[in-house]
């Protein structure tokens, strides 16, 4: 299935997107009515789509909070990421009942999940793309989203976004060894695409290094089943028993324990290689320990929620699933911390912390923290964008601005982190009082993208004024 343009449907539909557009910020909840019905019988439109998720976020604002948000965040509907074959069964019902889910809760992690791995089935990349870059939004530590949020980027050409936010998850999980590979992939794609090689020469040699193509093929074969998974497993064992000092069987062997979800096996091969005279002094392997144990809280998160599916009203899975999610967030927290003071000019590490204490409302400690990571011109961006967004929070419009003008200054072209700078931007200025400034910003938006947020809105009252 391919992707439609808003201007590719019928005039009628088109003036029924367009009139439900306009009904967004006075009348929200018929705007999600009309469009609900239009995405659902237009799976492909993904513009139609994106003005549904503002009508939606409109008409929740304020509704999803306490109990009440609990309870939406685990309710959905008879899909759920761990029922796959639900999904390739019927990749339109799915997105249908993710839709009705994010009408309940925009900010529903699961239904952005259940849309992107339909979207996916439908070979609908760019609608796949904008949701798993809603759920990297919610959860921007959420591995596994990460990974197929680059996937998708590289099947849509643009392996450079791939590469940025690869990057990124790396630097957070050094021993991840499924990121490293999609970075390559999409490296490979991106040296493939402005070279403009022949399609009939082949994978291997494009890559010119025998030894990573092997390394490559290994990977791709190893992720075709769980038979596949251990019988990697295995060969590597008996690596080990005739090498037992060859830390790369070890590593194997952790690894895919890991993509099998065996987190308690996959920390015993990585206790093991740390017991090696290697092993000892490798940090990686040190962050690796974190990062399984935080993967293995995920895992037990995601299972009570798909408890939960079956049946909401359950008290215990609720208090369950808040005691897990608590617990997994202090570790994650007290993992960063012991890492920045170990590692003080570790500048990621620093980002990583900013980021939790912001979402924490721990604005001034976020602050001091993104200040110091922008001296890495590895995260220097992105720390910049947030601590934008930490001035906003604290009401200090023109520290904002100075911010994020300089965040779009070092972002080259039209990318979703620029378009998130230019309606932070516009927004510090709206905030200041001088909308002539915050137009600019919002016009710049506006251009590049009428269905981003609420900018079409924006632009709309300014006019109308």
């Amino acid at each position: 299935m391919e992707e439609v343009a808003l201007k590719d449907l019928d005039t009628r539909l088109q003036k029924q997107i367009e009139n439900a557009r306009k009904a967004v910020d006075k009348n929200p909840t018929y705007a999600v009515d009309i469009l609900t019905n239009i995405v659902s019988r237009n799976h492909a439109c993904l513009d139609a789509r994106k003005i549904l998720r503002q009508a939606q976020q409109r008409a929740t604002k304020g509704k999803t909070k306490g109990l009440g948000g609990l309870l939406s965040k685990v309710t959905s509907l008879p899909f759920s990421m761990s029922s796959d074959a639900k999904i390739k069964k019927n990749p339109q019902k799915a997105m249908d009942s993710a839709e009705q889910i994010l009408n309940s809760n925009p900010d529903n992690v699961t239904g952005h999940k259940i849309l992107g791995a339909a979207a996916e089935e439908l070979e609908l990349y760019s609608t796949a793309v904008f949701a798993y870059e809603a759920v990297r939004q919610l959860e921007p530590s959420n591995s596994e989203n990460i990974k197929a949020l680059m996937g998708v980027y590289i099947k849509t050409g643009n392996s450079e976004e791939a590469i940025r936010i690869g990057e990124a998850a790396y630097r957070a999980n050094p021993a991840d060894d499924e990121v490293q590979s999609l970075i390559k992939k999409a490296s490979v794609e991106q040296t493939m695409e402005k070279g403009k090689w022949e399609e009939d020469k082949s994978f291997r040699e494009k890559l010119k290094d025998e030894d990573e193509s092997q390394k490559l093929e290994q990977a791709g074969r190893a992720k075709t089943g769980d038979a596949g998974l251990r019988a990697l497993i295995e060969e590597a064992k008996r690596g080990v028993a005739e090498t037992p000092e060859n830390m790369n069987f070890y590593r194997e062997i952790a690894s895919n324990y890991r993509k099998l979800g065996e987190y308690d096996n996959a920390l015993e091969w990585v206790a093991k290689a740390r017991e090696l005279e290697a092993g000892r002094a490798d940090v990686n392997l040190e962050r690796l320990v974190g990062t399984l144990k935080r993967e293995k809280m995920q895992k037990a998160i995601a299972e009570v929620e798909a408890r939960l599916e079956g049946n909401p009203e359950d008290a215990a899975a609720i208090a369950e699933l808040e005691r897990l999610r608590t617990e997994e967030r202090t570790f994650r927290l007290e993992q960063c911390e012991d890492l920045v003071q170990r590692y003080p000019n570790e500048y990621g590490y620093r980002y990583e912390l900013g980021e939790l204490y912001f979402e924490d409302g721990e604005t001034d400690k976020a602050i001091k923290e993104l200040q110091m990571a922008q001296r890495s011109p590895k995260v220097r961006v992105g720390a910049l964008i947030l601590l934008g967004k930490a001035y906003l929070a604290k009401g200090f419009h023109d520290l904002a601005a100075e911010q994020l003008t300089t965040a779009k200054s070092e972002i080259p072209g039209m990318t979703d982190q620029k378009k998130d700078v230019l309606y932070q931007l516009g927004s510090a200025y709206e905030q200041q009082g001088d909308m002539d400034k915050a137009m600019v910003e919002f016009k710049a938006l506006y251009g590049a993208d009428i269905s981003y947020r609420d900018v079409a809105q924006k632009i709309d009252d300014f006019y109308s004024k």
